[in-house]
């Protein structure tokens, strides 16, 4: 489930951010999510996605998104940082602080969970008082009662349409965040929530991957198959480019891409393109993470890969 090297770049859109491309394959990961979503009711669900880097995770997070909208859910997003895993409940508050933000909490929302929400949401600091010293203590039973009153928020979210709470990079997220998610697998919220994590399994604390292997629906995202390339690639790539390619990118849809698209204009013109004159300019730390990542990879195609490297997930 990807886009076609050959077909439409995702070209940003009027509000400033890339639309999305085409899709080519992973039609039983839609299939998967668009069963899910349609049944799920009064009880919450988890589906995990796990997968190594470029293998589309976040690309298919954007599809359950927009199935999520299509039957009027609510989706909320929030994204793991690699350099913010001392932030505690980092994920979750990137998921639902803006829209804590737009529209306050929900009426259902009583005055006592309503402080210890503001304890970690900057929306609500202003909100409401923290009643008392020990709602700022997140040990014990504080924490626990905390952890019930995101549960709670999470409900009446959910009450009226449905929500999908998607969280990526879950493999970087902070201790606390984790700790909610599994708090909230063995204390499902109530109503129509579909939790979705996406992380990479290599990376995962052994807690996360327990907590995905004991609850709900397993998804391994995986490399392309050799068909897939070819309609990933298109009609106009001969079948021993086509051939290469697969076999050089592995099936891997971000690595295939580099690699395509340094078989497209001069070498000049590409590195231009990808921001730098010479991989060598790159920061150390990046071109070392980025040969263990993409491994055999061209220093050309190391540079595409860099310059788009926000995208994989």
């Amino acid at each position: 489930m990807h886009w076609r090297a050959s077909g439409p770049t995702g070209a940003p859109s009027a509000a400033g951010q890339r639309a999305n491309p085409p899709l080519v394959g992973r039609r039983e990961v839609l299939a998967e999510f668009g069963r899910l979503l349609d049944t799920i009711d009064d009880r919450s669900a988890l589906v995990g996605l796990s997968g190594e880097p470029g293998a589309g995770k976040t690309r298919l997070l954007a599809e359950l998104v927009a199935g999520a909208r299509s039957r009027g859910m609510v989706p909320l997003s929030g994204r793991a940082a690699e350099f913010e895993q001392e932030m505690p409940f980092g994920t979750v508050i990137d998921a639902l602080d803006d829209r804590l933000e737009e529209k306050g909490l929900p009426d259902g929302i009583d005055e006592g969970p309503a402080a210890l929400l503001a304890t970690i949401f900057p929306a609500l600091s202003g909100e409401k008082p923290v009643t008392s010293a020990g709602d700022t203590d997140l040990t014990g039973l504080a924490r626990y009662r905390l952890y019930r009153a995101v549960r709670q928020l999470l409900s009446e979210l959910a009450a009226e349409s449905g929500l999908v709470l998607i969280l990526d990079d879950v493999h970087w997220a902070d201790d606390s965040s984790v700790e909610l998610l599994d708090h909230l697998l063995r204390h499902p919220p109530y109503g129509p929530v579909l939790i979705a994590v996406a992380y990479r399994p290599a990376q995962a604390s052994a807690r996360l991957r327990a907590l995905n292997e004991s609850h709900g629906h397993q998804i391994t995202v995986g490399p392309l198959s050799e068909a897939e390339v070819a309609e990933f690639l298109g009609p106009g790539t001969s079948p021993e480019l086509r051939q290469r390619l697969y076999e050089d990118s592995g099936g891997n849809p971000f690595y295939l891409e580099a690699l395509a698209r340094m078989e497209q204009g001069p070498p000049d013109a590409r590195r231009s393109e990808a921001g730098g004159d010479d991989l060598d300019q790159l920061p150390a730390p990046v071109r070392a993470a980025l040969q263990i990542e993409l491994g055999g990879l061209s220093d050309d195609a190391l540079v595409l890969a860099q310059a788009g490297a926000a995208d994989v997930a």
